[in-house]
């Protein structure tokens, strides 16, 4: 698991009997990873992609493999961590029947 941004590791541990990061960011931002096995400990700086620990799987709920639980907050108010990443950019390929085949497997 990596850093979004530089900040300073206010917490690696656990909470609810899951692993946790957390880094303050001197935007004033928070960033929580979870469930995230540290490889950081709490005062340790840390840079934007740095290896904050490895991500756990097989949690109840999750659909896949391991699924990350990714927060954002400044102060107490949640905001969606999505916004942190570089110009998201969605794109749509145009549909048909061929395609409909392929996943299916017909």
């Amino acid at each position: 698991m990596l850093a979004a941004g530089d900040g300073v590791v206010v917490f690696a541990g656990m909470v609810a009997g899951r692993p946790v990061v957390s880094i303050d960011h001197p935007t004033g931002l928070r960033t929580t990873y979870e469930p995230v096995d540290p490889s950081v400990g709490a005062g340790q700086r840390v840079s934007r992609g740095a290896v904050i620990g490895t991500l756990r799987g097989g949690h109840a709920g999750c659909p896949a493999a391991a699924c990350l639980h990714w927060g954002l907050r400044r102060g107490d108010r949640y905001l969606d961590p999505l916004d942190l990443l570089d110009s998201l950019r969605v794109r749509l390929l145009p549909w048909n029947r061929e395609d409909e085949n392929l996943v299916s497997g017909a």
